[in-house]
């Protein structure tokens, strides 16, 4: 076996997504798909290339497996390309946004694929008329928690051996009938060790080869051993807690929870659910502290944070990836600039909302990015949860957790989280596309943020693409129901502009997409 894995178990499933297309088809004509280039004037098409598909070390799920998964398994998997998910897929094949691929050792040297920046950072919005426009560094529509639960459910359904026959019957290209005749061979294999972590330790990753993977019809058992350890290992790199946290209502498309996540699996501590949306990601290189709640000054300990939650092994107290790469992603992903709107903006009204926007949102929103766009939550009123679990004392924790991590190249900043419990009010540069607003994402379009709290849709849905003009949003469709009355989903708070007339809240919506 691999030498033991004391993971931290601080990133759960429910932070990780994944991807999978057609292996055969190019990469190249997805690259240039409705990406426009003025948010990233300084990238190559290289660096384009690298942000869209480049490698953070986290590819933790084999190809072949995935999609024996696909087809054994309808009910956790309703499309192949997995749209069903809210990927981003290329229409001529290849990879969606946001997937890497490469050979991974403990995988079995297995092509594998696993997720970057893009995936969570890479939106799409479709108008009305069909028209379609990608955004760098806005938040994406994937339902991390629906996919990678159903990945990890398959993992382990396919220790029944029934699933396992079904299963081999994709994963190799052997007759059902001849894997049948092995059932006993099968069910034996499956009995001796069915969570494939005998002999790993707590923790641990087991060594496998890739001749121990190959089809053998006349002697199943060792190859099916040798997936059921594979199975422990995509769970083992996954940090998967022993104990989940305390359940909380699903988080949807867009959204997940991932500092509840990280302080029960890393400190033992249980907080209230507090989901946010995937954050913004633009202009980054003129921000000290990123995040809802400024808790954050480093860009790589984000970054390396991401990777190892994402499925980079952590071995000891040593993260088992290429620095480099993590440096190179955190690089690209300061210097994205906001999208324009693009779509026809009436400017009279447009002109008349700019000076609205003075009288009632540049107090808040224009100035320096320093600590004065902070907000406590007893100014600002929006869902408490996500501020008050991230405390002073959780953020020292933290900190020393990055002051231990060892990886070739990465120099530990000095203190680089902080508990600050208050909101960050961030410049509206491209507020357009960064639906739905609040930093849960509770609020479907900018024309309901104007309205009272209290007359806001309490259910909504989320998932499409489908933009709305006129309220500025995404439309009320999609497979996931919001219910912003749930414990961390409120839609309550930043109550402003509700006494513009429906006039002025129209001519406001127009200047904001000048932004």
């Amino acid at each position: 076996m691999l030498g033991p894995m004391k993971i931290p178990r601080w990133l759960s499933v429910l932070t990780v997504l994944v991807a999978l297309a057609d292996a055969t088809a190019t990469r190249t004509a997805f690259t240039v798909s409705g990406i426009n280039r003025a948010q990233v004037p300084k990238w190559s098409g290289a660096d384009l290339e690298f942000f869209l598909h480049g490698s953070m070390g986290t590819e933790v799920v084999p190809e072949r497996v995935l999609r024996a998964f696909i087809s054994t398994y309808p009910d956790l998997f309703s499309k192949q390309d997995l749209s069903n998910f809210g990927l981003i897929t290329n229409p001529t094949g290849g990879l969606p946004v946001g997937v890497s691929r490469r050979e991974v050792p403990h995988l079995g040297r297995l092509s594998s694929i696993g997720v970057n920046c893009a995936a969570c950072h890479v939106g799409e919005v479709h108008s009305p008329a069909g028209q379609r426009v990608r955004v760098l560094g806005m938040t994406a529509q994937f339902d991390a928690e629906a996919f990678f639960d159903a990945v990890i459910v398959a993992t382990f359904r396919t220790a029944n051996p029934a699933n396992m026959e079904k299963f081999l019957s994709h994963y190799w290209p052997i007759e059902p009938a001849v894997i049948e005749r092995q059932r006993a061979q099968i069910v034996a294999a499956i009995q001796e060790d069915p969570t494939g972590a005998k002999g790993a330790g707590p923790g641990g990753l087991q060594l496998i080869e890739p001749e121990d993977l190959r089809a053998d019809a006349g002697n199943p058992a060792p190859a099916v051993r040798a997936l059921l350890k594979l199975f422990h290992n995509m769970r083992a790199a996954l940090h998967i807690p022993d104990q989940p946290p305390p359940p909380s209502p699903p988080n949807g498309p867009g959204r997940n929870d991932p500092w509840r996540v990280l302080s029960y699996s890393l400190l033992g501590i249980v907080t209230k659910p507090a989901p946010v949306k995937f954050g913004i990601v633009w202009n980054e290189d003129r921000r000290q502290w990123v995040h809802f709640d400024g808790n954050t000054r480093s860009p790589i300990v984000r970054n390396l944070a991401a990777s190892l939650g994402l499925g980079a092994p952590l071995i000891g107290q040593t993260g088992d990836l290429d620095f480099a790469l993590i440096q190179r992603h955190t690089a690209l992903s300061e210097i994205i600039r906001p999208p324009r709107y693009p779509w026809a903006i009436d400017r009279a009204a447009a002109k008349r909302g700019a000076k609205i926007y003075r009288a009632n949102c540049a107090s808040c929103h224009n100035g320096p990015e320093s600590d004065q766009r902070l907000h406590a939550i007893s100014e600002i009123k929006t869902d408490p949860n996500r501020a008050e679990i991230f405390t002073p004392d959780i953020a020292e924790r933290f900190n020393k957790f990055f002051t231990d991590l060892q990886i070739p190249g990465y120099r530990p900043p000095e203190k680089p989280l902080r508990g600050t419990q208050k909101y960050w009010s961030p410049d509206l540069a491209g507020v357009w596309a960064r639906a739905p607003y609040l930093h849960n994402g509770s609020v479907r379009t900018m024309r309901e943020l104007l309205m009272p709290p209290e007359a806001r849709q309490k259910q909504w849905h989320r998932g499409t693409r489908l933009y709305d003009h006129e309220a500025m949003g995404y439309a009320d469709d999609g497979a996931h129901v919001l219910d912003t009355t749930g414990n961390g989903h409120s839609n309550a708070g930043h109550d402003y502009g509700n006494d513009l007339s429906d006039a002025q809240k129209r001519e406001l919506i127009e200047y904001l997409k000048t932004l």
